[in-house]
């Protein structure tokens, strides 16, 4: 499923949420999703970080330096990962 697709009315609803919010809070209202609404832009689609697979040999290095003593918080910045991820290749 494309994250458009998934996502893709996050910015429509924070609209209609802002126009709601200005005509009750004021008898003026304001049209919503104006250029540096920061409401608008704060909905903004969210940004993924592509994954990328460890290769075998990152996988090694990661368990020997592991087997060292070395933290699981660590080897995630290392090798930029999730902690999670170290501790499920490392097991």
């Amino acid at each position: 499923m494309d994250s458009v697709d998934h996502y893709g009315n996050r910015r429509q609803r924070v609209e209609r949420l802002i126009s709601a919010w200005n005509h009750g809070s004021d008898d003026v209202a304001e049209p919503a999703g104006e250029p540096g609404d920061p409401l608008v832009e704060a909905a903004a689609e969210p940004r993924r970080r592509t994954r990328t697979r460890l290769t075998d040999e990152e996988v090694d290095a990661m368990r020997t330096a592991r087997a060292n003593g070395l933290s699981v918080n660590a080897l995630a910045k290392q090798f930029g990962v999730h902690r999670g991820t170290v501790w499920a290749k490392t097991r």
